[in-house]
């Protein structure tokens, strides 16, 4: 590193129970044991009342800035854009404090919206850029990309995707998928302890997914599949029937489907270790969703020494293929539920995928991806 800080810019609530929320938390934590000092700067709004350090269970405190804003994020479009302008005023004169100050460092950022990071190139900073989707062609974009002094990608489809659209040099793009944690899944909890804490019964075939029910996810097969794979129980962390009902268009009807809500992080390895099967969806319908997607939630199945049955998207194939996970036909409730019946008849025939799984994800380790991200910033 030729800099001496990194200043972290992200327009979310922090700590906050979404995916990008616990990515950005332990870029910061890879950042710091890397030697690094890091500032995480975000909008002071509804926030829960924990330190990143103890909602994440982090090794290491991560010092945040929260700037005062206007808290209007929920308040429809209109709310969200207003308030997002009040973070970025807030931030160009808290850069303009550090100029007078003599600051050192550069500025990190992630596409959290399509607009926040507006500012960024007038702090008076170099500046590096994490996409998490691939960017249609626009003045505003093109101007703030070309000006990055170095980019990071998801996946690679995203990568000639914005080669192409911005006319970004290859040397100034670097692919990096999101990470996981090893150290934390590195003390799996047996079937049986977990389900005895989290009171599920013990002879039940158990189809887990994990994670925030958003439309893009392709969550619409699970009560067909659910109604396919008889004696199969789905279970649902992350999101409450109300949410699955509303954002899928339908009812679950089968008792067979259970929506366990929110849950805290440091639950996560108790679910996983409860499975039986573990589900990673995707649809053609939503192009992030099928080609851009870099899903934490694959890492942590990965690691986590259970059967994985996946999506058959680029975005999925791109992690994994035939020899770690068993793929459906996106959209094809009854192929979800003909692979999840595959794990059913013969669990033991699924553990060398399983096994090579895990050997797959281990260089995908937070502080692996930190450590050459702050190589792509020091070489450029």
């Amino acid at each position: 590193m030729t800099r001496s800080k990194i200043y972290y810019i992200a327009n979310a609530r922090m700590p906050t129970e979404r995916a990008h929320g616990l990515q950005i938390a332990k870029m910061c934590e890879a950042f710091i044991e890397a030697g690094v000092d890091v500032e995480l700067i975000v909008p002071r709004r509804g926030a829960m009342n924990q330190s990143l350090q103890d909602f994440y269970g982090l090794r290491a405190a991560v010092p945040i800035k929260k700037l005062a804003v206007l808290d209007w994020y929920h308040r429809g479009r209109i709310g969200f854009w207003l308030s997002s302008c009040t973070f970025m005023a807030a931030y160009f004169f808290y850069f303009l404090w550090l100029r007078l100050r003599s600051g050192t460092g550069v500025v990190y950022t992630t596409d959290i919206d399509q607009f926040s990071w507006a500012c960024i190139p007038f702090v008076g900073k170099r500046y590096f850029v994490e996409l998490h989707d691939a960017k249609k062609y626009g003045m505003l974009y093109a101007f703030f990309l070309r000006r990055a002094e170095g980019i990071v990608v998801i996946n690679e489809r995203i990568k000639y995707a914005v080669m192409r659209e911005f006319g970004i040099p290859e040397n100034r793009v670097r692919v990096h998928p999101n990470g996981i944690d090893l150290v934390f899944f590195s003390d799996m909890p047996s079937q049986s302890e977990a389900r005895a804490a989290l009171g599920i019964p013990r002879d039940r075939f158990i189809a887990l997914y994990l994670g925030k029910i958003y439309p893009w996810k392709g969550l619409g097969i699970i009560a067909e599949a659910a109604r396919l794979a008889s004696g199969s129980f789905f279970y649902l962390v992350g999101g409450t029937r109300k949410e699955f009902e509303e954002t899928t268009k339908s009812t679950i009807g089968n008792a067979s489907i259970l929506c366990m809500g929110h849950r805290p992080y440091q639950e996560v390895r108790q679910w996983l270790a409860a499975a039986d099967v573990l589900l990673v969806l995707g649809t053609r319908a939503h192009e992030y969703s099928y080609y851009h997607t870099s899903p934490m939630k694959l890492f942590e199945y990965m690691a986590s020494h259970r059967p994985i049955v996946a999506a058959r998207t680029p975005a999925n194939e791109e992690i994994v293929s035939d020899e770690e996970v068993i793929f459906y036909m996106p959209d094809d409730a009854a192929d979800c539920a003909r692979a999840i019946g595959e794990t059913r008849v013969d669990p033991e025939a699924h553990r060398e995928k399983t096994a090579r799984a895990y050997e797959k994800v281990r260089p995908y380790a937070w502080p692996a991806r930190a450590r050459s991200i702050l190589d792509f910033i020091a070489a450029n």
